[in-house]
């Protein structure tokens, strides 16, 4: 199954094997045969395909795949794209069986199922032009992820910019833990539902992802801050994720909102002389260190001894919101620009679907 392109619908990473291997045990198909992926979530996902240029013609793959052959009135392609349309994916969740996270796509469902078939031909004719188009998509959508991903990583370009120049590396260090005050927080009991009921701002890690927090999605009441002793952060403090999986780790936030507390999370008070969003800038651009620093175990985290000891750069507070000011122009047009190729790749993933459509309703 992971040989298949889902996106393409192409057998894009086969294995070579020996015969005595796959003989038994696995799905045998020949040259031009459609695969279509009977189990979830690969069959809604699209792990479907045509079998083709096979060494001797023929091949062999996971059992879950049902093998269709086309007769003497359709051609493969015709049977491939028919069955990649997005309506034929969901009316054949309708007749999955099996059990929960075994779910699959029975025989019956493709044998019963009615198939446009217009003269060979034609269908030649539209299985060209689907091709086609279907093709440049991809070419396109291919360019759009490519700015997008550019785009993504030019936060990281600006902060090395500012904090790694020769000019940055002249200039004093501190301590965070000499300009901060920093502490962490704790989750009350979440089987309580009396702390839970209140008015106090209660920010989750998971709400930590780069960004300005102005809301959070849960609230906490006076008594769970008496009971755990949670403390009380003023808007500007800045948060740091300790804890989470994937890229959570490492990850900042600062805060918008006045008396709100924290759960696993590093909360930093900078000093009069320490510029908040100085502050959260510079450990965005430390994301990636900041990760080599991190625990392992049943949960990866990082220790608060380690955040303490990290050294920003130190310059004089008017310089600080002059950085600010520049790095703040250039997230905004950053920002505008992930937008605007985020909304790109969205239309053109629709895309193929809506070409699919028109195809089989003898709009090509």
């Amino acid at each position: 199954m992971p040989s298949v392109d889902a996106r393409l619908g192409k057998i894009t990473s086969p294995e070579i094997r020996p015969f005595s291997e796959v003989r038994k045990g696995y799905t045998y198909f020949e040259e031009n045969d459609v695969l279509f992926a009977k189990i979830s979530p690969c069959m809604e996902n699209g792990k479907h395909s045509i079998a083709s240029d096979l060494i001797d013609s023929f091949g062999f793959g996971t059992t879950e795949f049902h093998v269709l052959r086309a007769g003497s009135l359709v051609i493969p392609g015709w049977i491939h794209k028919f069955l990649r349309q997005p309506k034929i994916s969901e009316e054949a969740v309708e007749h999955f069986s099996g059990s929960v996270g075994q779910q699959r796509v029975p025989a019956e469902y493709l044998s019963n199922l009615e198939i446009l078939l217009p003269p060979l031909p034609e269908q030649k004719r539209i299985v060209g032009i689907l091709s086609d188009r279907l093709t440049a998509i991809d070419k396109a959508r291919a360019a759009i992820e490519a700015q997008l991903k550019a785009a993504k990583a030019l936060p990281a370009a600006y902060f090395r910019q500012v904090f790694d120049s020769p000019e940055a590396q002249k200039w004093k260090r501190k301590k965070l833990g000499d300009v901060c005050d920093i502490s962490t927080g704790t989750t009350p009991a979440t089987n309580q539902s009396h702390y839970y009921e209140g008015a106090t701002p209660f920010v989750r890690t998971s709400e930590i992802i780069n960004n300005v927090i102005t809301q959070t999605e849960t609230n906490i009441t006076q008594q769970a801050i008496n009971d755990y002793s949670l403390k009380l952060y003023p808007s500007g403090t800045v948060l740091m994720a300790m804890y989470g999986q994937g890229k959570t780790r490492g990850q900042v936030a600062i805060l918008e909102i006045p008396a709100t507390t924290t759960q696993n999370a590093a909360a930093m008070v900078p000093c009069a002389d320490l510029s908040s969003e100085y502050l959260w800038y510079w450990l965005r651009g430390q994301y990636e260190y900041l990760r080599k620093l991190g625990y392992q175990g049943d949960i990866s985290h990082l220790s608060l001894k380690y955040v303490k000891q990290l050294e920003i750069p130190w310059v004089p507070i008017g310089n600080q919101k002059k950085i600010v000011l520049s790095l703040d122009d250039r997230m905004t047009a950053v920002n505008k620009l992930q937008r605007s190729l985020q909304s790109q790749l969205t239309t053109i993933s629709q895309l193929p679907a809506a070409t699919l459509r028109q195809a089989f309703n003898g709009e090509l």
